[in-house]
């Protein structure tokens, strides 16, 4: 029996484990033999475990397996026909698994083709329609189906039926199809246009046509080839092809084309329509009327084709003319009267025929029809009312009734909510390891709740009837389908669906997609980062995968195994508890209970395949909140009266979380109503008021929470719950509440029970209670009847001043309810006083304002016997005797030590005997008055006293009275410090007492206070005292008057002496009222002016304009632009802020007057009409009658063209033509007119206007002559000083015995000292000084006259690179003002030496920075944009007619000037760029800070400032020499963070370099550390940078990585291509014996930058082995096979694909594959040209490498560097014009030359280095950051590399590939820099 049992057991695990064991996609494969093809076919195993593939014959079929990325694992394999013997045999195919030993096996049979069929969805086409596809199968001689046709090439033939008809189809290729993508199957066959086994068919002419399919291969001759017959329609219809109407009643046909899967409709003469019955209908047109009963065809007529052609039956449709027997109705489009909201349908009414056909309505009837709208909106109505479109908008049920004539009809309409299906997309993770089955809760809403579930793929989904759905897929993935796919963005289509779909109408429906993806990245995506002790925090944990280049996360992921690591054990994880709804893109919820208080931080992390997926957060812990008040929990409230709930603890502010507070509340709006009480306190307390508004019970919910404005934040509520009674009030209870004293001499008995208080008053507490006995909290909506009375006798109510109120007490600053009192009022003792109460009714007016109704009848009580609701009796009586309480009006007084000053305070309470006890003596004398009852207080000395009154009757607490006795303590004064000259404005004194308050004054006894003022200056400012209204506690009102422009100050004062009391100086500033300039202006439209303004106060810092006719001109920043004709005023104000009043305040302002006029003419003033040769001056436009160039210069886009009429007389240019700046016309404004030989000449100048308005032409006609000159004999050229009068000149001569006196002749219009002092006077004319020596006399002549003009220029010292139209902003310039006589003749001294200096002024100021130097000189420093024109002045014109000078400044940005920022950090590298000329000079204001090449201006930032701000200065051009220059500012900053462009990489070996940035924190956008405009440029220009800011060094973790660390050097450098940093990393060694110490394993190593000050950065580097290809190159000498030898991994050998450049020569056949090595055989065609270069190209996808292996031919020598510069071709073509013999010679000779040039001197053999040098050649037209962009972005999968250096370690580097491969982790996208 025991065996028994055993055997049982055994065989069912057996039996189990077989059904759950490992199978083969096929377990058995037919496959077809060719001689000359190998059939391939892929085998799978359905689990993704480690087997190893074998085939039982090896000569019939041979396995390749399938490795996915590093593994050595496969899963896959593909097996290959290598037989070519044409008889049936049979292969065994094993798949073992590794660890297990358990082997899988497919049987692999191959066998001949007997026979061929095709098969096809139709063998019909339509004209204009979708190709149909054909595809052949092929069978053996037992009818068995061959699984694969892939690669056979077959012939398919189309034949016609008659020859002179069109061919009526043809083939389409799959790649010129847009309905088809092509087949990979195909792709070979459509580049090489040949036929596979399926082909596309497309009709383009009507007719038949026979497809004849057959097999090409001469060993399949004896196949028969197949035919078929196929025919291509045109698709024709009459719509509607049978139709029913009522007589009188028309329809109107369409003819109708199938095209293209789309009806067109036939607009062509060629067809019409005919009735064959015209007695049942007639036509017109194509519209058909019924006429009688019957029934008729209608045929569409072809007009090109004969009646009697009865071959081709025509299109036709059935017409019938019946009366309606039946009205019917339906909902379309699913028949089903079952629908959702938002479903858009149509109701449908319809006539029925006596036969069941349906009548078709025309415009002549129509049906009435009825539906509630409300429930299903109609959008649209036909006509005749057979059609309501519309959308089911309600929830609800509707009748739709429709009726015709006596024909009615009625159906039910059911709506119900919207049907939604949650979740509508779900993403479940792929993970082999996960042994939990993954189960998904699919929900649907809406609907009756009655729903049916569908799974799309139940093998792979299971889904049950109530949406769960359940999957233990190990692999659900396409096999076409691969993981990399994915991640680089390839659309993946759904594995399964789920559907959910009504019962009761299954046609409404929703459906959900479901994918199975592999995990890429995880994160909490929300949490609740607190909770209360004891509690839970719940982490909703979401994993995305990577789908089209963007992460989805999972919807469900409950079986993944997810680890928690914590920094503080105050959480512990539990797995038990409540389920959690994950929130949007979460999948899984992590359950912490909360076992202590504090805060911790929390990683969570999921390890899937050789990666791990984690996130962190932090977490806290707090005390759980409590209910503080009402202790009891519950609240008893009538209706409209509320209570004030408190709460304790619960969730607190956290101060290192941007976290904020929250707080809400849940309760029953209908029954109570709730609102927060905001308060300060530091306690963690919460306090809320609750508002009955009608009968019943409600749950008050409160709930606190930090929320955080980060979305994975979600907030842990913490939350309570008291219970609110609104209940009606059912009994009354009053208390009295005091009793006299004993002592009392009053008269007392046993009755005198109540006091009265200080104000006449005394209380009776009052309590009302529900039908349950509980006190009502709040009785303030009750209204409360008293009646009172004296023994039997009723007192009228207004007799008794009454009054109830609610006494509060105070719990941490809120109020809460202590007991209702009612306060009575009386003016005499009374005795045996009653007092009833009844509760008779609510407080209506406190219910109306709170829009609170209460019940009907109130209080309502159900009396069962009568069965009706009556309002109950609430009363009850209270009788006692009454007496006065004593209360004080203030317990604070405070009085003003003064001669002869009382303070009078009243006692009108009590009863009158009191006890009166001073703290301290002869601070205060204290008097009582009992008659007047009046305390009397006279003030003695300064000091504090407390006073308590003590009544003798009442057992009230004493009163106490705080007095203080004050004097004045300080003086404070607040006024405007600015006054503007004869105005007025008030000044405040406040009087602060010795206690530091404001002193309550008695404005009607102020000469008490002895206040005095003094004022510094009285000339300035007056003050005196102003009226005393409207002021506050202490203050005093003055008046201050100005009286004259000044500064002055102001004092109050107060007493004399040492007890002396004065304010702080009070500073008044009297200024000048201002004046706006200019006063009257004058603009035309478009041009601006500015306006400056003179007085006010100084500083101004708040000057406001405004316009008062806007359309006219508009003001912005002080610059008014004209644009309309017509006069406004302009209104400037200054505001001041009144620390009075605390408003801004106009304290001065002025008008002036601008008038817009239009500009019809234009002038040309010249200060000369005659001038000599080789002369000067200006010419500027004006404006008539007087528009100056200040104004006409501001116009914008108005054009200014000057011409001369003959230009060999004079030349007009600019004052900047000789830097190189051409104005265009819009800026000629001013010009100078230079004078070249003597003649007469009209100078013109025309102005065109904004809008195209062209002003007459202006001009001027000047006479240009020569000066006299002696010409014979040859005259000895001495040119005599000019002057102007009043001047004095220093006269100097080389020698320095000369003595100068005047000649005896003189005239004596100047003076003349021996040590040659000059002076000039006011005649006019000429003399002659005489300069003598010992033995020499030099004659000096001097002419005196006035100035004519001035004239400015440019100063020399500049030139820009090419001639510009604008002036570049940042330009600085230097010009030279000098004086001219009436001929143009330059006056010989500095003018501002004789006191007479420059000014100048700008149309718009504040844009153009101008300092006015020495010797008549103006600096213009142009730091912005600007339209400008600078007028330059004498500051002294007399006797100057000309005394001004225009120059327009048209200002623009320079792309010529880089750079434009301003901020750089250590170790940047800025490549300057200016608009001057090559020979200007760079200089640094700061060598040692940033080192410029003062040619080149190529700079380096070697150290910062320590002070944050200061600026270092580079210049270009001639500063030094006051010429023109840009200045560029820059600010240093220190590099304190350095950064890899990546945090991992892969590389291959030999070589590498890692990019890194150093930048300062604040730049977190720098991703390169070269600053240039063009740096292709700047990259050619710079030499070895040095690189000593950081340094480098690798470092391995692992052992293998430690061995390999001497096999490497690491420097710092610089790329100057990539503009970055490197850490260049070089192998020592050979490659091959660091493949040694490698072998296949996978090495990590570190790169570490660091520098000086220990900041660093470290990145990962994946080592990673490529392959080796041997040769590297290949000479074919004869056309003898060749062999090829690649070395690597196998897992990269099996994946390595070889191709010929061009297989029409040579082909590449593999041999066989080895450990370590795989063998491939060069076979070279007869007709193989030797004089051509080819190459074998060999490409690894494992290792990411593409390496050419060149072909050499035995002619190619003398062409091998034909592309270099060493005159290859001039050799060649020497070479092919000798003989043989002399050939042969040349050829060794060159060949011995060619190798010791092109090879020895390259030190490497360059593999294929076009491969890696191409991608990454050099081209000077890139920009800085294109070069960045196509060497660190992660879009590009290329390996390029360009060496640079050659040392001889890399002599394998390339044919291995460059060792930057792809990384995981792109600079492109990784948050480094983000």
């Amino acid at each position: 029996m025991d065996a028994r049992f055993i055997c049982l057991i055994l065989l069912y695990f057996a039996t189990n484990r077989g059904e759950n064991a490992a199978r083969i996609n096929h377990p058995r494969v037919l496959l077809p033999i060719f001689e000359e093809k190998a059939i391939n076919f892929t085998l799978e195993v359905d689990e993704s475990n480690c087997y190893k593939w074998t085939s039982s014959r090896q000569d019939l079929i041979s396995v390749m397996p399938v490795y996915l990325g590093f593994s050595e694992c496969a899963s896959q394999a593909v097996i290959t026909v290598r037989t070519h013997d044409r008889r049936r045999n049979t292969a065994i195919i094993f798949a073992e698994e590794v660890q297990t030993g358990e082997t899988l096996r497919s049987e692999v049979i191959v066998d001949a083709i007997a026979r061929l069929n095709v098969r096809t969805a139709t063998r019909q086409l339509y004209l204009e329609e979708a190709p149909a596809m054909f595809e052949v199968h092929a069978f053996d001689d037992q009818g068995n189906e061959f699984f694969t046709l892939e690669g056979i090439e077959f012939d398919w033939k189309i034949s016609g039926s008659g020859t002179n008809k069109p061919a009526a189809m043809r083939y389409l290729s799959f790649t010129n199809s847009p309905y088809h993508t092509v087949p990979p199957a195909l792709k070979d066959f459509e580049a090489k246009g040949t036929k596979g086994y399926m082909v596309l068919l497309e009709g383009i002419n009507t007719g038949t046509a026979k497809v004849t399919i057959g097999m090409p291969q001469s060993e399949y001759s004896h196949v028969k080839p197949i035919e078929v017959q196929i025919s291509v329609l045109a698709n024709i219809i009459i719509e509607p092809s049978e139709v029913t109407i009522m007589a009188g009643d028309s329809v109107t046909f369409r003819i109708l084309q199938l095209k293209m899967d789309r009806l067109h409709a036939i607009d062509s003469k060629q067809y019409y329509l005919e009735v064959e019955n015209t007695n049942v209908a007639y036509l017109e047109g194509n519209s058909a009327t019924g006429s009688a009963m019957g029934r008729t065809q209608v045929f569409l007529r072809d007009r090109n084709m004969a009646n009697t052609d009865q071959a081709t039956k025509p299109p036709s449709a059935l017409l019938t003319v019946a009366e309606p027997h039946r009205l019917g109705i339906s909902l379309l489009p699913h028949l089903n009267w079952v629908t959702v909201q938002g479903e858009h349908h149509d109701v449908a009414l319809d006539l029925f025929a006596a036969d069941g056909q349906k009548i078709t309505l025309g415009t002549r009837y129509s049906i009435s029809s009825e539906i509630d709208e409300s429930l299903f909106s109609i959008i649209q109505r036909t006509r005749n009312g057979s059609r309501l479109s519309g959308v089911a908008k309600k929830e609800g049920v509707t009748q739709v009734y429709g009726s015709y004539m006596d024909l009615s009809v009625q159906a039910e309409l059911q709506i119900f909510k919207e049907l939604q299906l949650t979740p509508s997309k779900a993403v479940l993770p792929y993970d082999p390891n996960s042994v939990k089955p993954m189960s998904l809760q699919f929900r649907a809403t809406g609907g009756d709740s009655n729903y049916v579930w569908f799974s799309g793929h139940p093998q792979v989904l299971h889904i049950d009837g109530q949406g769960l759905a359940t999957a233990e897929i190990r692999d659900v993935r396409p096999p076409f389908v691969a993981q990399e796919l994915l991640e680089d963005g390839n659309t993946l289509a759904a594995h399964t669906t789920v559907k959910v779909a009504l019962a009761k109408n299954q046609k409404i429906s929703r459906l959900a997609k479901v994918f199975f993806l592999p995990p890429k990245r995880l994160q909490i995506k929300r949490y609740n980062f607190e909770t209360s002790l004891k509690d839970y925090i719940y982490l909703h944990v979401a994993v995305y995968a990577r789908v089209n280049n963007s992460d989805v996360p999972y919807t469900s992921c409950d079986n993944l195994n997810f680890q928690l690591d914590l920094t503080h054990h105050i959480l512990q994880q539990e797995s038990n508890g409540d389920l959690v709804e994950p929130v949007e893109d979460a999948c899984h919820v992590l359950r912490l209970r909360a076992t202590a208080i504090g805060s911790s931080s929390v990683r969570v992390w999921y390890s899937f395949q050789d990666k791990v997926l984690e996130d962190t957060v932090d977490l806290y812990v707090f005390e759980p909140m409590s209910i503080l008040n009402p202790h009891e929990n519950e609240v008893v409230l009538p209706v409209g009266s509320s209570r004030n709930i408190m709460f304790a603890n619960g969730p607190q502010r956290i101060f290192t979380l941007e976290a904020e507070l929250t707080k809400a509340t849940v309760f029953d709006s209908k029954v109570v109503k709730v609102s927060e009480i905001q308060f300060n306190t530091q306690n963690a307390i919460s306090a809320f008021t609750v508002l009955c508004r009608e009968l019943g019970e409600a749950d008050f919910s409160y709930r606190v929470y930090n929320s955080l404005a980060k979305p994975s934040f979600v907030a842990y509520r913490s939350e309570l719950t008291i219970k609110v009674h609104c209940v009606p009030p059912r009994f009354l209870k009053l208390y009295a509440r005091q009793k006299l004293r004993e002592s009392c001499p009053l008269e007392q008995s046993s009755s005198l029970l109540y006091l009265k208080d200080r104000e006449n008053k005394f209380e009776i507490e009052i309590e009302v209670e529900d039908a349950a006995n509980r006190r009502l909290m709040n009785i303030s909506s009750l209204s409360l009847d008293w009646e009172f009375g004296a023994g039997e006798e009723l007192y009228p109510d207004h007799k008794i001043s009454h009054r109830q109120i609610a006494e509060l007490e105070v719990l941490h600053g809120v109020s809460l309810p202590s007991r209702d009192v009612l306060i009575l009022t009386l003016s005499e003792v009374t005795p045996n006083f009653r007092i009833k109460g009844t509760v008779a009714n609510y407080n209506d007016k406190l219910l109306r304002q709170q829009n609170i109704y209460p019940e009907h009848p109130p209080f309502g009580v159900y009396n069962s016997k009568t069965g009706s609701v009556g309002t109950p009796l609430i009363e009850n009586e209270v009788r006692f005797h009454t007496v006065n309480s004593t209360l004080l009006p203030k317990d604070h007084v405070s009085i003003y030590l003064a001669p002869g000053h009382i303070e009078r305070i009243p006692i009108v309470q009590g009863s009158g005997y009191l006890q009166l006890k001073l703290s301290e003596s002869g601070i205060v004398q204290v008097e009582f008055d009992e008659k007047a009852r009046i305390l009397a207080l006279t003030p003695l000395r300064l000091g504090h006293v407390h006073l308590e009154l003590t009544d003798s009757c009442l057992t009230t607490e004493p009163s106490h009275l705080s007095i203080s006795v004050v004097g004045l303590g300080a003086i404070q004064v607040t006024s405007m410090d600015r006054l503007e000259r004869t105005a007025r404005i008030e000044g405040i004194v406040r009087l602060i007492d010795t206690n530091d308050n404001l002193l309550l004054i008695d404005h009607n006894r102020l000469g008490d206070y002895d206040l005095s003022e003094v004022v510094f200056d009285q000339s300035v400012l007056s003050v005196r005292l102003g009226d005393q209204e409207n002021l506050g506690p202490g203050e005093i009102r003055y008046t201050l008057v100005g009286n004259s422009v000044g500064e002055t100050k102001v004092v109050f004062q107060s007493g004399k002496g040492a007890l002396q009391v004065s304010s702080e100086p009070l500073n008044v500033q009297v200024f000048a009222p201002i004046r706006l300039f200019p006063r009257d202006s004058t603009l035309v439209v478009g041009s601006s002016i500015q306006i400056f303004y003179q007085g006010g106060p100084q500083p101004n810092t708040n000057m406001v304009y405004s316009v008062e006719k806007e359309q006219v001109a508009t003001i912005n920043s002080a610059i008014v632009t004209a644009h309309r004709l017509g006069a406004c005023r302009i209104v400037g104000k200054c505001m001041l802020r009144n620390p009075v009043t605390g408003k801004d305040e106009v304290i001065s302002q002025d008008t002036v007057e601008l008038s817009v006029v239009a500009l019809k003419l234009v002038q040309i003033r010249t200060p000369l009409v005659r001038i000599r040769t080789a002369a000067v001056m200006p010419a500027t436009l004006w404006g008539l009658p007087d528009l100056s160039p200040m104004v006409l210069g501001t116009l914008k886009n108005t054009k200014i063209f000057w011409s001369v009429s003959h230009p060999e007389i004079v030349e007009i240019f600019n004052v900047f033509t000789a830097a190189g700046i051409e104005y265009q016309s819009e800026d000629l404004i001013s010009v100078r007119v230079r004078a070249l030989n003597p003649g007469k000449v009209t100078i013109t100048a025309t102005m065109s206007l904004a809008d195209g308005t062209k002003l007459p032409t202006a001009s001027v006609e000047l006479i240009v002559f020569k000066t006299l000159d002696l010409v014979a004999p040859k005259p000895i050229k001495m040119d005599s000083i000019l002057a102007v009068p009043k001047s004095t000149l220093q006269l100097k001569s080389n020698m320095e015995d000369a003595v100068f006196t005047l000649d005896g002749q003189s005239s004596g219009i100047v003076s003349v000292t021996r040590d040659g002092i000059l002076q000039t006077k006011d005649t006019l004319g000429r003399d002659l000084i005489i300069a003598k020596t010992v033995d020499q006399t030099l004659p000096i002549g001097i002419e005196v006259k006035n100035v004519q003009y001035i004239l400015t220029t440019l100063m020399p010292h500049i030139k820009f690179k090419k001639a510009v139209h604008y002036i570049p902003r940042g330009m600085n310039f230097m010009l030279k003002v000098s004086l001219h006589d009436n001929l143009g003749n330059e006056f010989s001294y500095n003018v501002e030496d004789n006191g007479n200096g420059l000014r100048y002024e700008l149309a718009t100021k504040d844009v153009v920075d101008a300092q006015i130097g020495n010797n008549l000189t103006i600096a213009l420093n142009l730091q912005r944009e600007t339209n400008n024109v600078i007028a330059i002045r004498l500051r002294d014109p007399t006797g100057v007619k000309y005394a001004e000078d225009y120059i327009k400044l048209a200002v623009v940005e320079s792309e010529q000037i880089y750079p434009t920022k301003t901020i750089f950090s250590v170790g940047d590298i800025i490549c300057f760029d200016s608009p001057l000329s090559l020979s200007s000079i760079w200089s640094s204001s700061h060598e040692q800070i940033v080192t410029i090449d003062k040619h080149l201006g190529i700079a380096r930032v070697l150290n910062h400032r320590q002070k944050l701000g200061e600026k270092v200065i580079i210049t270009s051009g001639e500063e030094s020499n006051q010429g023109g220059f840009v200045k560029y500012d820059m600010e240093i900053r220190e590099s304190d963070a350095i950064l890899f462009t990546k945090s991992l990489d892969i590389f291959s070996g030999p070589e590498y370099r890692g990019h890194l940035v150093l930048r300062n924190h604040l730049q977190s956008d720098k991703y390169s550390n070269l600053f240039a405009q063009n740096a292709s440029k700047c990259a050619t220009q710079l030499e070895k940078v040095p690189v000593n800011v950081f340094s480098c060094r690798l470092i391995a973790k692992e052992g293998l990585g430690r061995q390999l660390l001497k096999l490497y050097k690491v420097d710092a450098a610089f790329d100057v291509v990539a503009g970055q940093y490197t850490c260049k990393l070089e192998l020592l060694s050979t490659f091959t014996e660091l493949l040694a110490i490698v072998k296949t394993s996978e090495v990590y190593l570190e790169i570490e930058a660091a520098m000086p000050s220990g900041i660093s950065d470290t990145m990962s580097l994946k080592l990673v082995p490529g392959i080796k290809v041997t040769p590297e190159s290949l000479r074919v000498t004869d056309l003898k096979p060749q062999e090829l030898h690649i070395s690597g991994l196998d897992k990269a050998l099996h994946r390595v694909q070889v191709k010929p450049s061009d297989s029409t020569y040579f082909a590449v056949d593999f041999i066989e594959h080895g450990h370590g090595i795989s063998k491939y055989r060069l076979r070279f065609f007869e007709d193989f040209p030797l004089d051509q270069q080819f190459y074998v190209l060999v490409t690894s996808p494992e290792t990411e490498q593409s390496i050419e292996v060149t072909i050499v031919g035995s002619t190619m020598l003398a062409q091998k560097c034909a592309g270099r510069s060493y005159g290859g071709p001039l050799v060649y073509r020497i070479l092919e014009n000798l003989g043989f013999i002399l050939t042969t010679t040349v050829i060794v000779i060159i060949s011995i030359w060619v190798y010791m040039s092109c090879f020895q001197t390259q030190g490497v053999t360059q593999v294929n280095s076009e491969v890696y040098f191409s991608k990454l050649s050099f081209d000077p037209i890139l920009t800085q950051f294109q070069l960045f962009s196509n060497i660190v972005s992660d879009k590009s999968h290329s390996r390029s590399y360009s060496p640079s250096d050659k040392s001889d370690s890399l002599t394998e580097a390339y044919i291995y590939g460059y060792p930057r491969l792809n990384s995981p982790n792109r600079s492109g996208n990784s948050p480094r820099f983000s």
